[in-house]
């Protein structure tokens, strides 16, 4: 297998910089809130907050996001590329004010049927933020399309460098989680300017309907894969404000149902980058991935595998001790690294399949909830998070199935010795931690 030489800061490097700085800034925001005076009980309905607003707004999001490259690439020159990137800011705004302000009028109606409380504090301030913080999401990839990678890791670390006092500063500053949302909602509208400036030079030219619907039509397969993916995990998060109605237990869910950071953000961006060097140059773009992934498990592996032998300890340092209970949970979350690194949805993506991916993602979304709501009657929280790792693995294992019918060969594009040894692995220090 020939070798690819990596520049030091590509457009995929800087992408996983960019996540990994997006998930560690919500990941220090929940550290953090743990060391404030605010209770367990505000805690989880800061998470529900959050909750709601990932229910509501994470499949459209991330499914569009995906759609940007594949179209940006079918466009004909820079004209129309900067066309393109218009539309779909005015496409991100409109569903970004559907959402917000439907949350805030139907909330007597959502709130209790997605959390199972009758109400939320905060939730007006919450739905303006999510009006103007939706729209900015299309940032990194204006950066990425672009190849502009300084100015990604740039925008991240002003944005996300920002999140965290923004939401923790007014907090300590006795303004309660009020304050905290207050300045947050200022920090959205600040970013939602930045997004106009980066689309301006083709907002002169107005809604193309045309383009925005061709845009949307190719996105479509993609929201409803991503719509399907994300109910694997909502779905768990529903069913225990379903079943236990108790904010602590949500909380406490909440922070041990997390993951690895880290092997989510480097994976995700890595997928995102790269389907269009796989379009361009399949047979290249396969041998670069293969050599990013093995860059990819060398690098959260080995951390899963630390953690798994000190996140008891850790978790009522890095929190506090009301949270000790949720790391066995997450020592079972960590498990999900073995499918985080698998990366054939970005070869289905480049291939123009993406309703391969939704047949996928359908089975998944079957076996989530036929295994949740079983487990959780047999084993509780731990049962959960089992059976989130099982319907993960479906997937992957499911594209993986279809790309070798294709004629795509795994080896071609995963190191499957160095992924084997790895799982092994980190199934031994599994079995291992739970005598500590």
């Amino acid at each position: 297998m020939r070798r690819v030489q990596i520049p030091s800061w590509s457009a995929p490097r800087a992408m996983q910089a960019f996540q990994v700085m997006r998930l560690g800034a919500v990941f220090a925001v929940g550290i953090l809130l743990t060391k404030t005076k605010l209770s367990t009980a505000h805690i989880g309905v800061y998470e529900m907050l959050l909750y709601l607003g990932t229910t509501l707004s994470f499949f459209w999001v991330s499914g569009l996001l995906q759609g940007i490259p594949t179209a940006y690439a079918k466009c004909a020159d820079a004209s129309a590329q900067q066309r393109f990137l218009t539309q779909v800011f005015w496409v991100f705004n409109a569903l970004a004010l559907l959402v917000s302000g439907g949350l805030f009028v139907f909330q007597s109606v959502l709130v209790p049927a997605l959390t199972g409380l009758d109400a939320l504090p905060h939730l007006g301030m919450y739905c303006l933020f999510l009006g103007f913080n939706l729209p900015s999401f299309i940032v990194e990839y204006v950066y990425l399309m672009r190849q502009q990678a300084e100015r990604m890791l740039a925008w991240g670390v002003v944005s996300f460098g920002l999140y965290v006092p923004a939401v923790v500063v007014p907090i300590l500053m006795g303004y309660g989680l009020g304050g905290g949302l207050f300045w947050l909602t200022v920090l959205a509208v600040g970013k939602w300017c930045w997004t106009v400036f980066l689309v301006w030079p083709g907002l002169s030219q107005g809604f193309d309907m045309a383009l925005s619907r061709a845009y949307l039509r190719f996105s479509a397969p993609l929201v409803l894969n991503v719509f399907v993916g994300n109910l694997v995990l909502l779905f768990d998060t529903w069913l225990v404000g379903f079943f236990y109605h108790d904010e602590a237990v949500f909380a406490l869910f909440r922070y041990g149902s997390r993951e690895l950071p880290l092997a989510t953000a480097l994976a995700t961006a890595l997928s995102a980058a790269m389907i269009q060097r796989l379009m361009i140059d399949p047979s290249g773009g396969r041998a670069e991935l293969r050599q990013r992934g093995v860059r990819l498990m060398h690098g959260v592996f080995p951390l899963s595998i630390v953690l798994l032998f000190f996140s008891k300890p850790l978790f009522p340092v890095v929190f506090n001790p009301d949270f000790a209970a949720a790391a066995p949970l997450f020592n079972i979350y960590l498990l999900l690294t073995a499918s985080r690194v698998l990366l054939p949805n970005a070869l289905v993506l480049a291939s123009n399949r993406s309703g391969i991916i939704l047949r996928t993602g359908m089975l998944e979304l079957l076996i989530k909830i036929v295994l949740g709501w079983l487990f959780i009657h047999l084993w509780g929280l731990p049962g959960l998070a089992w059976s989130a790792v099982i319907a993960f693995f479906t997937e992957k294992i499911g594209l993986m199935i279809w790309l070798e019918s294709t004629g795509v060969r795994t080896q071609s594009w995963l190191h499957i010795q160095v992924y084997a040894l790895y799982v092994v692995a980190m199934s031994l220090a599994y079995a291992m931690s739970l005598s500590f």
